[in-house]
């Protein structure tokens, strides 16, 4: 290059001419090179000049300004010393955009990484990710509350700290996609807290490859396991106390005695709420002072049969004459049970009777008042509890429970128990309404047969069959509404529904009047329970069951649970335009309670679909007609877009089974 193609103006360089014309950086500094030539300043620089080139390229130089003294001439000269640096300069800038680039990749990583963090740490589920060594790489904010751990604690330990089913968990990992969402949508397993506490936690899992954490980066992946879980114990629990009641009902239910009962029911307590023993303590043999009812005591009598006017204090004490065992290990305390007699107010047994409520004990070994402690410890037990069975005021037995891990007081079960003595009571209250029945037939019989001059006597004896008898009409007509009522809506139940049907129906028949019948389904209620769980499914129900029965009040009407989401109306002596309108005020009054379902496809709040069926009833015509009538009103309802009315008149037998659904339009 020539020295012009560094100067600003490229005609202004050439001798003679002056220097700041064609280098326009030096006017403002002619002081300095006057320093230089009078040799006050040794040299001077100027740095990263630009000049723009004919091609329109860009010119970076340095220029460098020193004072010579040549020998010819005895002045001094100036020397401009011009260097192209375009190349580094052009490398210096890549440098630093390359730099700048990077910080902000570095930036957003961070920023991303922060904003991940805060994100999983809002979950309200756990979180665990471990690696293919089981050991626990990531864990937020919710699984340190649950587990009672800290971040620290739990980051690089074993999954095994937490669960002892950490193997089932990585195979439902494993899964394929489908088959994991039809057969395994969440494993549940037992979880242990730092403090010992055990949690029944449902672990939705799954895996994916990633080089983070890797030897291998850049060629190997390694794998890493994902576990999000939601602890269920309390769920689990009252599942468990809905099945330990439905099964003491069941037992009851077929049982003519509660000797027979007895052993089947402290096994079905035991396995739903995994306690490992179960006993029954009724007091013992009566002194020789104690009163008796009137009759004759025969030398054996059954359990539970007591006379009812033995108070248990008036006993020696309580004796056990039930046991139930889960496993051979407390083998031992069972068969040393049979051979003690607890005194009012000794023992577990003994408190229970004397304070006629439930006693719960945490710490069976370290309890002083707990008789059979060296036992306990020997079987391996360390909580247990009891409560009381009352009839008629008083307490007629004790079920004591105990199991092998210290649990503090659960109110859940406690309440359940409650529900379960008192239907043991009302067992136990019409077995003696039975027993006096049996004894005043029994002395009927015999002073009829005996002399006619006892007519007093069995006058005597009457009165009390007939008070025995108002008696067990009484637990019977109790039963009888408790078999009849559905136990969560507290409206009729199926059963109840059936009957009454049936009863308006020969009635209508004889009276040629109308009848209608409203069967309706809560829309997407399985959605619902999905979203707001099966707690919030029951107090919709409830609710929905509010407005159906509202709406039936006139005589004969009826509204029924039917059966899971579904209900029934009966309408005695309404015809169809009658049923329409008891329809629409069901719907209007559903509406107006605005029952939140952000899970319907049909609207933000829950609504019915609802079919209508009217007759007269008639021969050639039955109940069984206008079921199906009204189902496949149903149907139609939910096949057209659920959230309306169908109403069919039934003029005569339809031929098809009742209640066919096609598989695109599920009852649900």
């Amino acid at each position: 290059m020539k020295v012009q193609d560094f100067a600003d103006i490229h005609e202004e360089v050439g001798e003679g001419k002056d220097l700041p014309d064609s280098f326009p950086e030096l006017i403002g500094i002619e002081g300095l090179l006057e320093g230089i030539i009078e040799e006050r300043e040794q040299e001077f620089q100027l740095k990263s000049i630009t000049r723009v080139l004919q091609d329109g390229a860009y010119l970076y130089q340095d220029l460098y300004i020193f004072g010579y003294k040549g020998q010819a001439t005895a002045d001094r000269l100036i020397i401009l010393l011009c260097e192209d640096v375009t190349n580094s300069i052009a490398a210096q800038e890549s440098m630093v955009q390359a730099a700048n680039e990077n910080s902000i990749k570095v930036d957003y990583l961070a920023a991303n990484s922060d904003y991940i963090d805060k994100f999983i740490n809002s979950l309200g589920d756990v979180l665990l990710v471990t690696g293919t060594s089981g050991n626990i790489k990531k864990v937020n904010q919710a699984a340190q509350q649950l587990f009672g751990y800290t971040e620290s604690e739990l980051i690089g330990k074993s999954l095994s700290l937490i669960t002892a089913e950490e193997e089932l968990l990585r195979k439902a990992s494993q899964l394929p996609p489908a088959l994991k969402s039809e057969y395994w949508p969440q494993v549940k397993v037992v979880c242990e807290t730092k403090i010992g506490l055990k949690l029944i936690v449902a672990f939705s899992c799954s895996s994916f490859e990633t080089s983070i954490g890797s030897q291998y980066a850049d060629s190997e992946l390694i794998q890493d396991f994902v576990y999000i879980g939601k602890d269920i114990t309390k769920q689990q629990r009252l599942k468990n106390c809905q099945e330990a009641q439905y099964a003491v009902t069941h037992i009851l239910s077929e049982s003519n005695s509660l000797d027979s009962a007895t052993p089947r029911i402290l096994q079905a307590i035991c396995q739903s709420f995994g306690w490992d023993i179960g006993e029954l303590w009724t007091p013992g043999e009566g002194d020789k002072e104690t009163r008796f009812c009137v009759g004759i005591k025969s030398e054996k009598q059954p359990i539970w049969c007591l006379p009812l006017c033995c108070l248990i204090e008036e006993t020696t004490g309580l004796r056990r004459v039930a046991v139930w065992q889960a496993a051979d290990e407390v083998s031992k305390f069972a068969e040393n049970g049979q051979e003690i007699t607890f005194a009012p107010g000794a023992g577990l047994p003994g408190a229970v009777s004397k304070s006629g409520a439930a006693q719960w004990i945490t710490d069976i070994v370290g309890d002083r008042n707990f008789v059979r402690s060296r036992l306990a410890e020997e079987a391996g037990l360390r909580s247990g509890f009891g409560f009381p069975i009352h009839a008629r005021g008083q307490v007629v037995g004790v079920m004591t429970f105990f199991c092998r891990e210290e649990l503090p007081p659960d109110e859940d079960l406690l309440q359940i128990i409650g529900v379960v003595g008192s239907q043991l009571g009302e067992f136990v209250k019409r077995k003696y309404a039975e027993q006096e029945l049996q004894q005043a037939e029994a002395s009927i019989r015999f002073l009829y047969e005996e002399e006619k001059r006892q007519s007093e006597e069995l006058a005597r004896q009457n009165l009390a069959l007939g008070q025995a008898k108002l008696e067990l009409e009484a637990a019977n007509m109790a039963l009888q509404r408790l078999a009849s009522v559905d136990g969560l809506t507290q409206i009729p139940n199926r059963r109840c529904f059936d009957k009454q049907l049936e009863i308006e129906w020969q009635w209508m028949e004889r009276e040629k009047e109308s009848l209608s019948l409203i069967l309706c389904d809560i829309d997407f209620f399985k959605l619902y329970n999905d979203r707001y769980g099966h707690q919030g499914g029951d107090e919709c129900l409830k609710q929905v069951a509010e407005i159906l029965a509202s709406n039936a009040q006139q005589p004969g009407d009826l509204a029924a649970r039917y059966g899971g989401e579904e209900f029934a109306v009966i309408l005695s002596r309404t015809d169809a335009k009658g049923a329409m309108r008891v329809a629409e005020s069901i719907r209007r009054d559903l509406k107006a309670a605005a029952i939140l379902h952000a899970a319907s496809r049909v609207s933000k709040f829950i609504t019915l679909s609802i079919g209508i069926a009217n007759a007269v009833p008639a021969a050639g015509l039955s109940i069984e007609g206008l079921i199906g009538q009204a189902d496949r009103a149903l149907y139609r309802a939910k096949l057209e877009g659920r959230d309306r009315i169908v109403c069919l008149d039934l003029k005569r037998e339809f031929p098809g089974p009742k209640g066919v659904f096609s598989d695109d339009c599920e009852r649900s």
